[in-house]
């Protein structure tokens, strides 16, 4: 038996509950200013095997919590990859906004001012022009 096949073999090490409890928790330490204790519990996970658009999502917040832009762009492109078509208007927003301030704080204004004018157009414009 290969590895590969071991490995297939795996049930999850977190049940769907203690994984909405733990991203939950993630959530609540990030709000209240807990980023450190937050990232803590996201490590673990991806450590335990999680992988998960949420669970992604949350790297990107708390990579950009902590000053990591080029690590939170690193998320944004991953979950771009995902091609989630069903994803919400908010969520969109969120990670465009999230790609516009890296893109300022990295020194690339014009690629921040195209985000933000879209941004600023609207939710239908910015859904039109897909993830960025």
């Amino acid at each position: 038996m290969t590895a590969l096949e071991l490995v297939k073999d795996l049930k999850p090490a977190l049940s769907d509950r203690q994984r909405d409890y733990l991203l939950v928790t993630v959530y609540v330490l990030a709000q209240n200013g807990n980023h450190i204790r937050a990232k803590q519990i996201v490590d673990g996970m991806v450590v335990l095997g999680e992988r998960s658009e949420r669970l992604l999502q949350c790297q990107a917040v708390l990579a950009f919590f902590a000053g990591d832009y080029a690590e939170t762009l690193a998320c944004l492109d991953q979950l771009d990859l995902l091609d989630r078509h069903d994803a919400s208007a908010d969520v969109i927003r969120m990670r465009r906004y999230l790609r516009a301030k890296c893109y300022f704080a990295s020194g690339r204004e014009t690629e921040a001012q195209d985000i933000a004018s879209g941004l600023a157009a609207g939710p239908k414009k910015e859904i039109a022009k897909g993830p960025n």
